[in-house]
């Protein structure tokens, strides 16, 4: 999700619920099936920034709260503990592979 349609949802003038790291895993947890005891929700993601002219792309942490507006207007960034760890973001009700 870019940071732009990331800041869309978080201002959405109070359609979208901050949720707790709780309710965030039980979201994930009913969602995806992944066990809620092996979720850690981040409140952080790291974003590319292509500086204008550049010839490179860096990456720069911004917040990420978990939030929830509809099933099909939401997003979690999380991981989950199993065997090693496994990164994940939740966007609008799908589940996407965060490649490190």
């Amino acid at each position: 999700m870019t940071q732009d349609d990331y800041l869309k949802l978080a201002e959405a003038g109070g359609a979208g619920e901050v949720l707790t790291d709780a309710e965030a895993a039980l979201l994930v947890n009913k969602e995806f099936g992944f066990e809620a005891s092996r979720i850690e929700i981040l409140h952080e993601a790291e974003v590319a920034v292509e500086p204008e002219g550049a010839r490179y792309v860096s990456l720069k942490q911004v917040p990420r709260r978990p939030i929830y507006a509809s099933t099909d207007w939401n997003y979690v960034r999380f991981n989950v503990r199993a065997g090693g760890t496994w990164y994940w973001e939740m966007i609008d009700g799908s589940l996407y592979e965060v490649c490190l």
